[in-house]
């Protein structure tokens, strides 16, 4: 069966009708009801609705039902046709007196509904009336041209602006402007569904209630459909518009997320036929929006490998940069973990945890395979960055500072949770060894100089293994630790390389040869190294 059309449901008697609708004119003469209805119109006040009296609008029905009672009847006489003239000029002019009444307190019906029971309850009452007297195209036209151009005013006070959503203006726009823009929709779309779409959906009913079905929902999507339609397509053009770079993914990630919050009240709101374009659109827009997520977080794995290495040298072993713009970057996009488990549903073929050796992940989720194989990117990229140093323990520290980051960053929020215990332990385990082979290509040779076993030259090697280590101190006094833990690591583990094998040296030799320093300033002077150097301050944390 064909949908009905509005004009055609308008057409058809209602059976919810209020009681004065009903023929219960037995008692009142058609001259009572025309007096009341003259008298009514002669002292007719639009802005008030004491003119909406049950009298006035028991008098018209009367009238319209006589009115289809003489034209039924087909009489001809003379009496009976000037009547049926009168009866229907009266009507037409009642009708006028109710379209201007009906326009004025739909004009201020314009916030919240509740403050406005007084205007609803007329407004009620002058529709049920033009709809069971034969004007309900006259009823229904009025009702939707004002709550149209209302919604419509509503949305441009908002700051919505239909004409800077098309794709030809979004397409020209720098990413400052359109990042505003984006801002700004994304603050007006609650606003917009579950405060304006929705009290018109609720007036709607109010107002039409007694109506045939189906007439409130027509109604609606008339007033509603084309400018929301335009508001809800806005994310949509924008991702099929954007180039995708990295910088661009979080304004896509809150338009997604708006827009999924806001789908159950969307398919609630405009949950009939008439108004499921809108549904369907929302819909669109997500999968859009999904696919243009995707291409930029390839983009930005992408970023990550193109990285050149000319941008290698970062002074003493510090962070490199790169590592903390990506671990920033994958912090901020651990926070849309829920969103992202839907949005990632394919794969990109090269992001397959098998093929660098990834440890069991919580579920081997789909966000957690991506986020390590994008920190298995970020970690190849620092490796080959390390062998731009000279120094073998300066390349350790480099790699241990720049993994201990990665670390620290990822126990600090949802990434955590998203790549699971196994993996922050194993990365542990290899930023220990980073750990220990700085300290071992760095201080190992000067532990050997002190060697026991070696006789010869006592004065020559204790000398050489001063030497060697105040030069250790001068040449490494702007390398960087920026983690304290792993600092204080360090620091033990150079002190349990020296001091011991220094002590034995010093107790074999102390009374032979004149020694200048102790065990005890050895350990003070490393203490002091890592306490007071650029190994103490780093470049911060975050």
């Amino acid at each position: 069966m064909a949908p009905k059309t509005l004009r055609s449901l308008l057409a058809q008697p209602s059976s919810k009708l209020g009681p004065h609708h009903h023929h219960h004119h037995q008692s009142i003469s058609i001259s009572q009801s025309i007096s009341t209805v003259r008298s009514a119109i002669s002292h007719w006040d639009p802005h008030s609705s004491d003119s909406l009296s049950p009298s006035f609008l028991q008098a018209t029905s009367h009238l319209h039902s006589h009115l289809l009672h003489l034209s039924a009847s087909h009489a001809s006489h003379h009496h009976t046709s000037h009547e049926l003239v009168t009866i229907h000029t009266l009507l037409e002019s009642a009708m006028q007196h109710l379209k201007e009444s009906l326009k004025y307190h739909l004009f201020h019906i314009s916030s919240s509904l509740d403050s406005h029971s007084d205007n609803i309850k007329a407004a009620c009452s002058i529709a049920e009336t033009m709809l069971s007297t034969g004007y309900g195209e006259e009823c229904v036209s009025t009702y939707q041209s004002m709550r149209q151009s209302t919604l419509k005013s509503q949305m441009v006070r908002l700051g919505f602006d239909q004409s800077a959503h098309q794709p030809k203006f979004v397409r020209k726009l720098r990413w400052e402007t359109l990042d505003n823009q984006i801002k700004s929709w994304r603050d007006m779309a609650p606003v917009v569904v579950q405060s304006l779409c929705s009290d018109e959906h609720r007036l709607c009913h109010q107002i039409f209630a007694a109506s045939p079905e189906s007439v409130p929902d027509l109604i609606f999507s008339t007033i509603t459909c084309d400018v929301t339609l335009s508001f809800l397509t806005f994310p949509e053009t924008v991702a099929v518009n954007l180039k995708p770079s990295p910088e661009k993914l979080f304004r896509l990630l809150d338009m997604y997320v708006v827009l999924s919050d806001l789908l159950p009240d969307i398919e609630s709101i405009f949950g009939s036929e008439p108004a499921s374009s809108v549904r369907s659109q929302v819909i669109s827009s997500l999968g859009k929006l999904s696919k243009a997520i995707r291409a930029v977080i390839s983009e930005f794995e992408l970023a990550i490998q193109k990285d050149p290495l000319n941008s290698s040298g970062v002074p003493g072993g510090a962070i490199h940069p790169l590592t903390r713009y990506v671990m920033n970057y994958l912090a901020y996009l651990s926070d849309f973990e829920h969103s992202l488990q839907e949005i990632l549903v394919d794969l990109p073929p090269n992001c397959n945890s098998s093929f660098f050796n990834l440890p069991n992940l919580q579920d081997e989720s789909i966000l957690s395979v991506t986020i390590a194989w994008i920190l298995f990117v970020l970690l190849c990229k620092i490796d080959s960055k390390a062998e731009t140093y000279s120094d073998v323990a300066l390349s350790y520290l480099f790699l241990a500072n720049n993994l201990q980051y990665i670390i620290g960053k990822v126990e600090s929020c949802q990434l955590r949770k998203i790549l699971g215990d196994e993996w922050v332990n194993e990365h542990n385990m290899k930023a220990r060894r980073f750990v220990e082979g700085h300290v071992r290509s760095g201080w190992a040779h000067m532990s050997e100089m002190l060697s026991v076993e070696n006789e010869n030259g006592d004065v020559e090697r204790l000398r050489m293994f001063l030497l060697a280590f105040d030069m250790a101190m001068k040449e490494r006094k702007d390398w960087v630790i920026a983690d304290v833990a792993m600092r204080h690591e360090v620091k033990l583990m150079v002190e349990a390389m020296l001091v011991p094998a220094y002590r034995r040296w010093y107790s074999s030799h102390k009374d032979f040869v004149s020694v200048r320093f102790s065990p005890e300033n050895i350990k003070k002077k490393v203490e002091r190294f890592y306490e007071d150097s650029n190994l103490s301050s780093g470049y911060g944390s975050c």
